[in-house]
């Protein structure tokens, strides 16, 4: 009995042990930014660390927009013209709000909607508990099994940028196929209205030429009647 509980308790720490060395902050956003607008967004930090910013256009226009990222002291620190897509990296060292833009003024009849991605590794605000917590989890980790702390942080680490880039990965994809999608249903829309157009044109010309043909056989019939009466 006492190996089933010790098990269970290992297996109850590891659990613990993940889930304080993931907890990061991911938002996905999908914005629809209007012609002639632009859509800014502040993301608080309190604490040093890393922000990863993805954008990828996805319908309208010409697949393009503006973006910026500001420092809470007013310093831009990314600055991008008409691109369809990009990744950043910034090390977040200023604390405070930072302002994250997408520009689509330069646009004045094409609105875009465009995937947006922040991840960073900062906590959330209840650091000091898991702190406390993660203490007695690696007391009683150290009592039941021989394996380092250190060993199961490095698995719990790789597993963990595994799992985000695979997270990255699949929404990459799934953004590609939309961007995709959209294209081709404009690319279909453009083709049933030219082809419309064609076979408005095609009609109006079969018409024109019958009208013209009758009106030609018209003409040398009224010729002959003349001729006859002339007779």
């Amino acid at each position: 009995m006492r190996p089933i509980l010790q098990v269970s308790s290992v297996i109850y720490v590891f659990l613990l042990f993940f889930v304080l060395h993931i907890s990061a902050l991911e938002t996905d956003l999908t914005v629809d930014v209007g012609a002639g607008r632009q859509e800014c967004f502040y993301q608080p930090f309190k604490s040093e660390t890393e922000l990863e910013v993805e954008y990828q256009v996805i319908d309208g226009g010409d697949l393009d927009i503006s973006f910026y990222v500001q420092a809470p002291d007013g310093t831009v620190l990314v600055a991008e013209n008409k691109k369809s897509e990009n990744v950043h990296r910034i090390q977040v060292k200023l604390l405070g709000d930072y302002k994250i833009c997408l520009d689509n003024t330069f646009s004045h009849f094409s609105s875009k909607l465009v995937f947006l991605e922040l991840l960073t590794d900062e906590d959330e605000d209840d650091e000091e508990d898991d702190d406390g917590e993660w203490a007695g989890a690696k007391e009683e980790l150290g009592d039941l099994v021989d394996m380092k702390v250190e060993d199961f942080q490095k698995i719990i680490n790789n597993m963990k940028a595994n799992l985000d880039k695979t997270m990255q990965l699949q929404n990459a994809l799934k953004m590609f196929e939309a961007r995709d999608r959209n294209i081709q249903e404009g690319n279909f829309e453009y083709v049933n209205w030219f082809s419309g157009i064609q076979v408005f044109v095609m009609i109006s010309v079969a018409l024109v030429q019958v009208i013209l043909i009758r009106q030609l056989f018209n003409d040398k019939a009224n010729v002959s009647r003349t001729m006859k009466t002339r007779t």
